[in-house]
């Protein structure tokens, strides 16, 4: 039983960074493991939102992820920042061995892209048209 109950007090310890910025904390919202909803409507500043994106990335990349995943319903306010350019992927990444995802979901459906993807700035422009309708 303190096996179990051990594990349940350290499994609710999450690897993102112990200090969020309150305003970031809004934006990036923990879902799962590695999984993030990102919401930019919060009224967040983008190249801080970025900043703070490569923090979790280093972060779970020292735990040893993969991956993460990030779900945006509002592509809109990242599109016009140039958040899904090649070259802004890159430096999120931080030249870590860890893949960042993305999930537009909208009411018509779902399209995952990854960071390296080249059909991600393609998505990115067509949810935030459709987002703006």
């Amino acid at each position: 039983m303190e096996t179990t109950l051990h594990a349940t007090i350290n499994a609710d310890k999450s690897p993102a960074p112990a200090t969020p910025r309150p305003a970031l904390q809004k934006c990036v919202v923990p879902v799962a493991p590695t999984c993030f909803l990102l919401d930019v409507s919060a009224g967040a500043n983008i190249a801080d939102l970025c900043a703070y994106i490569r923090e979790i990335a280093r972060t779970y990349h020292a735990y040893g992820a993969a991956n993460l995943t990030f779900i945006i319903s509002d592509a809109q306010p990242l599109q016009l920042f140039g958040f899904f350019s090649p070259a802004n992927q890159r430096a999120l990444a931080d030249s870590l061995l860890i893949e960042l995802r993305y999930l537009f979901a909208s009411e018509s459906g779902v399209v995952q892209c990854t960071s390296s993807s080249r059909t991600l700035t393609y998505w990115a422009k067509y949810f935030a048209k459709e987002g703006a309708r």
